[in-house]
């Protein structure tokens, strides 16, 4: 992986940001996730500057101007690899996400086909019978998270749909270290700093070994595949002849994070807005029993609008850039600032509320609405993962009536570099 160490000289030709330590700053950036932003974007402006202990200085922009600038780097100017370099002890290091130049592209072009059009409109009842399946178990007579059951949901349906993996021993025992992998997820693992092998019993250890672990399973159903080669639509039997091994590894753990752990924290967040509103709820099911669900898609995008996420798309700039009234030196990252974009009051009438009203039959210009990315970077999923909430929550609000488990709306706290409900999206079921 990359050093990711500061850039010297270059403060003095660098947009204003907080004069606080980097320790002091990186605190407030993984405690206050939000706030933070807020209040920086308040004080210095669409501009700004970060110095965080986990890389060089990374300048933030929220105009939409320039956050589309941001987007559109090409290689050769900016990279996303070295940026995206701290996950690659997760997802591997031929990951298309740690990838820059033609590696990339070339799997991109390998993946891409694989969640868009016919392919993807067939899995709906696969997808609706895995969510009645769960739903079926979820606790009655007392209030739960629903982020961890959307998990479950989004995780079968990455293993059964999109991997197409049938149920097996084997398939228990990957299931079972997958989900023990995914648990250590927090946020003092973006630290580099703090990512050492102590030994079997220490947090480091512990994530290196599982991770070694999985791998070793994938590769074993890797080689079942190969020895035995079947007609399939799953996403391993359309790379092998692509792909060897150790870049299908690193391609379906990536397919697993991205379009798992994602998915699963946008629902949430759906769920958690959505029921806040009984009008729009009624609403959208009785659209739905009219076969329409532009309401719902309208839905989803206000949620991806309002709680993406991720907080920002970041580039390390491999040229100095001018960006507005700025001149950035080569070495720093510049981040195209999804979270403080998607609410400016110049793009959106009360940006800081829930109205899905507004996308209906109107779209945000250009980088007003980048909850996936935007250009080569784009995220490869976005069409699978819009497609799969719609399936997901239309089939919940038929099979159980969701109520929230308080009054209150839930604040914003990390889970690595995801944003998640803070009590995990807490419902009822009514009437139970």
């Amino acid at each position: 992986m990359a050093a990711r160490r500061p850039v010297a000289g270059v403060a003095a030709r660098l947009p204003a940001g907080p004069p606080l330590a980097r320790l002091i700053q990186t605190a407030l950036w993984l405690g206050w996730p939000v706030g933070f932003m807020e209040w920086c974007a308040r004080r210095y402006g669409d501009v700004f500057t970060l110095r965080l202990a986990l890389g060089p200085p990374t300048v933030m922009v929220s105009d939409p101007a320039l956050v589309e600038r941001v987007l559109t780097l090409p290689d050769g100017e900016a990279s996303a690899g070295e940026e995206n370099a701290l996950l690659a002890p997760l997802l591997g290091e031929r990951s298309v996400l740690v990838l820059d130049g033609p590696d990339h592209v070339r799997q991109r072009r390998l993946l891409l086909p694989l969640f868009h059009g016919e392919r993807m409109r067939r899995q709906a009842g696969a997808i609706a019978a895995i969510v009645e399946e769960h739903a079926a178990g979820w606790p009655r007579g007392r209030p739960f998270p629903l982020l961890p059951r959307m998990r479950d949901v989004t995780f079968e349906v990455i293993l059964r749909v999109v991997f197409g993996l049938e149920g097996s021993a084997g398939l228990d025992e990957l299931r079972r270290s997958l989900r023990r992998l995914l648990a250590m997820g927090s946020s003092w693992m973006v630290v580099p700093a703090l990512r050492r092998d102590l030994g079997p019993r220490s947090p480091w250890g512990r994530f290196v070994r599982q991770k070694a672990r999985v791998d070793a399973l994938l590769r074993e159903e890797i080689r079942r595949r190969r020895s035995a080669p079947r007609a399939g639509e799953g996403v391993i039997d359309v790379l092998l002849a692509g792909m060897d091994d150790a870049e299908l590894v690193d391609a379906l753990m990536t397919v697993l994070v991205a379009g798992h752990e994602t998915t699963a924290t946008s629902l949430a967040w759906c769920f958690e807005l959505l029921l806040r509103r009984p009008d729009l709820v009624e609403q959208v099911r009785r659209e739905q029993a009219a076969g329409s669900t532009a309401l719902l898609d309208a839905a989803i995008r206000e949620t991806l609008r309002l709680r993406p996420v991720f907080r920002y798309a970041s580039r390390r700039l491999r040229r100095p850039m001018e960006l507005g009234t700025h001149t950035l030196p080569a070495g720093v990252a510049v981040a195209a600032g999804i979270y403080l974009a998607q609410r400016r009051p110049d793009r959106y009438e009360r940006p800081d509320a829930f109205l899905p009203e507004r996308f209906l039959g109107a779209a945000p210009g250009p980088g007003a609405w980048i909850p996936f990315g935007g250009g080569i970077r784009r995220c490869l999923g976005a069409s699978f993962a819009t497609f799969e909430m719609g399936v997901i929550v239309r089939t919940v609000l038929q099979a159980v009536d969701l109520r929230p488990a308080s009054p209150r709306p839930e604040g914003v706290r990390l889970h690595a570099i995801t944003m998640i409900p803070a009590r995990g999206a807490r419902v009822r079921i009514a009437g139970s």
